[in-house]
């Protein structure tokens, strides 16, 4: 016999010669993560959420701002009103207006406050008078706090963290959803390369025996219909080598193209055939999903958003109570130096409040429906949570038992192709029809696509579990991402 089936499909010794690079399933992977455009994709993903944790961090950092109202000139006809008559007349105006202001502000985590160092000047030139007029506030330091009111700070404090930790394990999950597609397109064309070796195998089987069975006729040892079958057969081998080539070319330019590779003639796939020995407690798996993955903050930020909406609903509907404060120096003046001359005390303090007193009702519907909607975020979570739960456990079962899958295929594909090499010799040897023949062959066939069928399934629903967890088994560690790393 001239073929050594095992070792076409799975030893990877077949076309050695004109294979220049192998490929694994744990290197497609890694270039798959490294290269696709799914990983640039999922690493910007990451850096919108990066930016945003950075620019909700920004707003707890002093600021310092410049701003002002330049050549504001305004010719009009205004109304004015005799303060000792209360007689109205409508003067000319014809005046600039210029104004600049520097300030530091700073948020208050701790108060909820925000505090502000100002310095203020303006100048009001009044053209029709000639008089020019410059206010000037060196110092301010402005307070303004809520005593009892809606504050995004507060909510933000306790949303943003969780948003950048969900974008941080999104960002995992989505390696390993990388993992789960190229595992799926890898199996699909190993698949196919094994066919068209099988095929050509087949083929080149056929041919010999054709030749054989020809002279074996020519003696009157066989019949005319035997040798017809036989070369019916392998017209059909044929066929099949056409088929399986065009589909391998297309599912390797599916491979390729996930991975990013323009350039793949020469590289041959490998079926991963040695499997870790691991089994796996649904219980585990639930606590380091829980722990690990992103279900657990997307269900406490979705219990937020309905709290924070409730906040917001109440507090707009309720008493809304500010206090604010300034302190600081002031002077107003026809030059600029006298304006900072003697300067004068500038002190203000107040309380600010807001009570609706009537709305027919408006302000308690809101409060009942964002209640109502609290009680469904809190149920959805409870159901989300008993899915997810249930998802896992019914993952793990089956992927505990596929390893024992993957064995009784495995033995099925080794009898197979003991049944096929007995099959041939016996044709060989005049002992077995065509029929016969091609039935061990189909056989042989069907035991080769569904050992890598059950291989496929293996890989995937272990790395269906690596991406519920975050977590290798094989490694045992949790898997990381150097993020600073990544951001620069």
């Amino acid at each position: 016999m001239k073929i050594i089936l095992s070792t076409l499909l799975f030893l990877s010794t077949f076309s050695l010669l004109s294979a220049q690079r192998l490929l694994s399933l744990n290197e497609a992977i890694e270039i798959a993560k490294r290269d696709s455009y799914a990983s640039k994709a999922a690493s910007l993903s990451f850096m919108s959420g990066y930016w945003s944790y950075r620019q909700y961090k920004a707003t707890w950092l002093p600021s310092l701002g410049l701003s002002g109202t330049l050549m504001n000139y305004d010719r009009s006809i205004v109304e004015a009103r005799d303060y000792e008559t209360g007689r109205v007349s409508y003067v000319d105006n014809n005046s600039l207006y210029n104004y600049v202001r520097l300030s530091v502000n700073q948020n208050l985590p701790w108060a909820d406050g925000t505090l502000s160092l100002r310095s203020d000047l303006s100048r009001f030139d009044q053209f029709d008078y000639d008089q020019t007029t410059y206010n000037s506030t060196p110092l301010l330091l402005y307070y303004n706090q809520p005593l009892r009111r809606y504050s995004s700070m507060r909510w933000n404090k306790r949303i943003q963290p969780l948003q950048f930790e969900r974008a941080k394990r999104s960002f995992l999950e989505t390696m390993q959803s990388i993992t789960i597609n190229v595992t799926a397109h890898y199996f699909s064309a190993l698949s196919a390369q094994s066919n068209l070796k099988l095929s050509l195998a087949k083929h080149k089987d056929l041919s010999t025996l054709y030749a054989k069975t020809s002279k074996k006729m020519e003696l009157g040892l066989v019949t005319k219909g035997e040798l017809l079958q036989l070369e019916l057969a392998m017209l059909n081998a044929e066929m099949s080598i056409s088929y399986n080539r065009l589909t391998l070319e297309n599912r390797l330019f599916a491979l390729f193209s996930y991975l990013h590779i323009s350039d793949y003639k020469n590289i041959e796939l490998v079926a991963p055939t040695t499997l870790p020995e691991i089994s796996i407690s649904s219980d585990d798996v639930i606590s380091r999903a829980y722990s690990n993955s992103t279900h657990s903050i997307t269900q406490q930020l979705s219990l937020l958003s309905a709290e924070q909406n409730l906040a917001y609903t109440k507090a707009n509907n309720g008493l809304q109570v500010s206090l604010q404060a300034q302190i600081g120096l002031t002077q107003s003046a026809d030059g600029l130096h006298s304006a900072y001359r003697n300067l004068k005390d500038n002190e203000v303090i107040g309380i600010t409040i807001s009570l609706p007193i009537y709305d027919w009702g408006m302000g308690r519907g809101k409060t009942r429906m964002a209640k109502a909607q609290l009680e469904l975020a809190r149920t959805q979570v409870a159901q989300n949570n008993l899915d997810f739960e249930q998802e896992i456990r019914t993952t793990v079962m089956y992927f505990n038992n596929q390893a024992e899958q993957c064995k009784i295929s495995r033995r099925a594909l080794e009898i197979a192709e003991e049944t096929y090499l007995m099959a041939y010799k016996r044709y060989e040897n005049g002992a077995m029809t065509v029929t016969d023949f091609n039935v061990a062959n189909n056989e042989l066939e069907s035991a080769q696509a569904q050992y890598l069928s059950q291989l496929n399934t293996f890989w995937s629903y272990y790395y269906t579990i690596q991406r519920l967890t975050l977590y290798d088994y094989i490694r045992n560690e949790k898997l990381d991402c150097d993020f600073d790393k990544l951001v620069k």
